[in-house]
């Protein structure tokens, strides 16, 4: 395990622009509490899982890999997809369309990325997660990147983001602007090697990881 990134993905140009214009869009709405490396499996792909709690959570993780060096193919809603404007940007950025309807493809897909070389970054929560539903700071996990890890052979590495929801709060079209503008932390745990055949047991093991990382 080392500094040694997996390799870019072909959108790797589009990816790191908008990356930096992300992270302009950041300094609007937040202060970011964000580590300056994260220890990842040597010149290997492997799976981001992060928690998810407001769609925040999509623009400071962008800003934080492309300041870390790191890119990858990521898995979004898939409808957000048929939207004029934000459809062929999702598109032009390599990521990936996921859905009920679309699972298997989409994870066929993470999987054959993965075999490519290059990482995949994942919410296994699979939706935005009210404040209700995650009493102890992560939702239930759904057990498809245990599929897609599984099946490629890969590392996990947990991300825990925390204060998103504060920032752009569910049901709100817009994030909030503050003068006190609060803090974003985002933490990277140990890669995460599941060697069981049991897909429930392992999404729980990620959702565990995750929380400690909110912890």
């Amino acid at each position: 395990m080392g500094h040694q990134y997996s390799k870019p993905i072909k959108q790797v140009r589009s990816f790191r622009r908008n990356g930096r214009l992300l992270s302009a869009f950041t300094r609007i709405f937040a202060k970011v509490d964000a580590p300056d490396h994260v220890v990842t499996p040597d010149d290997e792909p492997f799976i981001l899982a992060a928690n998810h709690r407001s769609f925040f959570d999509f623009i400071i993780a962008w800003k934080v890999l492309n300041e870390l060096g790191l890119t990858c193919h990521c898995l979004i809603r898939a409808d957000l997809f048929e939207k004029p404007i934000i459809g062929g940007w999702l598109k032009r950025n390599g990521c990936i369309p996921a859905s009920k309807s679309t699972r298997e493809e989409a994870e066929n897909r993470a999987i054959s990325l993965l075999g490519d070389g290059y990482s995949v970054a994942v919410m296994p929560e699979g939706r935005l997660v009210p404040e209700a539903d995650r009493p102890e700071g992560v939702g239930q996990g759904r057990p498809g990147i245990s599929r897609i890890a599984s099946s490629a052979n890969v590392h996990i590495l947990p991300v825990g983001i925390a204060g998103t929801e504060k920032v752009w709060p569910m049901g709100k079209a817009f994030p909030l602007f503050a003068v006190s503008r609060p803090t974003v932390k985002i933490r990277f745990g140990d890669p995460i090697k599941l060697h069981s055949a049991d897909h429930i047991a392992n999404v729980e093991i990620v959702m565990d990881r995750i929380k400690s990382l909110i912890d």
